[in-house]
């Protein structure tokens, strides 16, 4: 048994790591393909191993020739082991790889709705972290509805970093399953007088992006922002909001009105100046 693991240690320090594949590319560049075949035989087998840690560092191996173009979706289950172990760098590989390779199409997902619940749950804030935003590159309809209720519970977190995580992945659950917005929608309004200004800033994001479809629904939320327009000093924020008074200012003309005093005052103070102007334009012309 001691002989076995000395062995398997041995042939852990003799597998090629990421750099040693990014070089060995680099150095045969007249034989590349043929190269990357003799690479991805030895990830197979890597991906074998009951080694936790070769097991990751052969799905960082995929991850980067993915990005040079190869399939790797036969990979998806060895992928989602990489994501389930209890070690967050190599949690994070698999998270990775799995925003960048799964889609909608990906069976194995079904497989992994409870593990990512767990991830989500996690009393680790960066496990939760990094759920959530692989989730947001790969969430299907099944996945959002079947996780909708955990993501929104972390609208409420008392950390901020989850906190606005979460809005912006709702964004994504709400597009695959619009009957989320109905329940989670007052918590996404208490955000907007979050005391974190990125949990803010969240929150304004996920609102101008629905009221793009049906500005009529935000109208009730014009005070709100209204407030936020004369407190804020966040720049990309007050362009958000800009935004959306250009879209809400048709349906309510008395808000152009009292929109003039604040909006000239933004463009003599803000460093955004331009961009600003250019959205002013868009309110004044509304």
């Amino acid at each position: 048994m001691a002989l076995k693991r000395v062995k398997m240690n041995i042939d852990r320090v003799l597998d090629k790591n990421l750099q040693d594949l990014v070089r060995g590319i680099r150095n045969h560049k007249d034989e590349e393909s043929k190269y990357i075949s003799d690479c991805l035989d030895e990830i197979k087998q890597e991906l074998k191993s009951g080694d936790h840690q070769a097991k990751s560092n052969a799905v960082g191996k995929l991850l980067y020739l993915q990005m040079l173009g190869y399939e790797i979706s036969w990979a998806a289950f060895n992928i989602i082991e990489v994501m389930s172990s209890s070690k967050f760098t190599q949690k994070r590989i698999g998270y990775l790889t799995a925003s960048q390779s799964f889609h909608a199409d990906t069976d194995v997902l079904m497989l992994a709705t409870n593990m990512i619940r767990k991830d989500i749950c996690s009393s680790q804030m960066y496990d939760s972290g990094v759920a959530l935003s692989g989730l947001a590159c790969f969430t299907t309809p099944d996945l959002a509805q079947d996780l909708a209720n955990d993501i929104m519970s972390l609208m409420t977190s008392t950390r901020p970093y989850l906190r606005k995580k979460a809005i912006l992945l709702m964004y994504k659950i709400y597009l695959n399953y619009p009957d989320a917005l109905r329940p989670s929608f007052p918590r996404l309004k208490e955000r907007l007088e979050d005391t974190d200004p990125g949990v803010q800033c969240a929150a304004v994001n996920v609102i101008c992006e629905l009221a793009r479809k049906n500005p009529k629904n935000y109208l009730s939320l014009a005070p709100t922002f209204f407030k936020l327009m004369t407190n804020s000093s966040n720049n990309w924020m007050l362009i958000k909001i800009i935004k959306l008074f250009g879209a809400l200012t048709p349906l309510e003309p008395r808000l152009g009105k009292k929109l003039i005093e604040p909006l000239t005052n933004l463009i003599h103070s803000t460093s955004a100046m331009s961009l600003l102007y250019e959205c002013i334009n868009t309110v004044i012309a509304g």
